[in-house]
């Protein structure tokens, strides 16, 4: 009778040990079968998400044209710089949808190509409330990392622009900056008074107006705050800082309408083409406004480049208050 007993127990107990090895093994398959079907989801997400920048990463030429920069190492160098700080999303609300350096492509490209905000919320399967506050965070990072640790107040000399400088600057050998200003279209805003501060006869449109200065090697090397489309070139080269960063022995290059010398400061010179006084140029006069032109020409190609950014185009309403931040990045 023992022995039966025993027996009988025996076979219980490998059941028990049978039904907890099931259920152990069920319970590892359903955690299996979570998992994947967690990066299953995330690989749909992905799929969803019809532009990245893995797909245009080994094609230069597609890189430039939807970033303005010459390589994809050059994005990442850009990613690498704002991967170290933390971001501070406009709307206070983290973007975790998108990879960082999907971030930095999409407000590449709304500097570059312009894309409207549902066209880039297609493109990238997000919300353009989404768009608007990557592009917002992004370009005000960019903004402080590129223009204001990099390149604010921080105008090269003239003797280290002697070091490349190009030829047709060798009759100016002290000059430092060539100056000209750039207008950009801007949306008409309610105020009557405001839009005549805007107003730019030049352009016969609502402007906003900065001042920029290029290195005689190309180089752009200053670029002022906005200002309206009305103020005058000599008002913007007074209030913009440029002239603090100049020393005793400098000298600036720019077109007729800088006429400026009354607030240089001591022993910096200025250089701009000759005014027609008594109907007639003289063969120096022809000679000297030749020679302007020739090296004036570098800093009209550098605004050039600028415009390719084609969101300087036109600012919209709502882009207006971070239109200077927009310009230096």
């Amino acid at each position: 009778m023992l022995g039966k007993e025993f027996d009988k127990l025996k076979k219980e107990l490998e059941k028990q040990k049978q039904k907890c090895s099931d259920v152990l093994v069920l319970k590892i398959e359903n955690d299996m079968l979570r998992q994947e079907n967690e990066t299953l989801k995330k690989e749909l997400e992905n799929q969803k998400q019809t532009f990245s920048f893995k797909q245009i990463s080994d094609d230069p030429d597609k890189v430039n044209y939807y970033t303005g920069l010459p390589d994809a190492a050059t994005v990442f160098f850009l990613e690498s710089l704002l991967s170290r700080y933390e971001l501070q999303y406009h709307f206070d609300w983290n973007v975790q949808k998108l990879p960082l350096i999907d971030q930095l492509l999409l407000t590449l490209m709304k500097l570059r190509v312009n894309c409207g905000i549902l066209d880039l919320s297609v493109r990238f399967n997000c919300s353009r409330a989404t768009v608007t506050n990557i592009f917002i965070t992004i370009s005000s990072d960019l903004y402080e990392i590129l223009f204001v640790g990099m390149m604010e107040n921080k105008i090269p000399s003239r003797f280290k622009n002697q070091t490349s400088q190009p030829d047709c600057f060798q009759p100016f050998p002290n000059c430092r900056i060539v100056l000209d200003c750039t207008e950009v279209a801007v949306s008409n805003t309610e105020s009557l008074d405001t839009q005549s501060h805007f107003y730019s006869h030049y352009k016969g449109c609502t402007t906003l107006k900065a001042l920029i200065g290029v290195a005689p090697n190309g180089v752009i090397t200053f670029a002022s705050n906005r200002y309206g489309g009305s103020t005058s070139d000599k008002a913007i080269t007074a209030d913009c800082g440029i002239l603090q960063q100049l020393e005793a022995g400098d000298m600036m290059m720019a077109d007729k309408g800088f006429t400026i010398r009354d607030i240089l400061p001591p022993g910096v010179s200025l250089n701009i083409p000759t005014f027609l006084v008594n109907g007639q140029f003289t063969m120096e006069e022809v000679d000297h406004n030749r020679l302007i032109a020739t090296a004036r020409v570098h800093v009209e190609r550098s605004i050039q480049r600028l415009k390719t950014f084609h969101i300087l185009s036109y600012i919209p309403y709502q882009y207006k208050k971070h239109a200077n931040k927009i310009l230096k990045v």
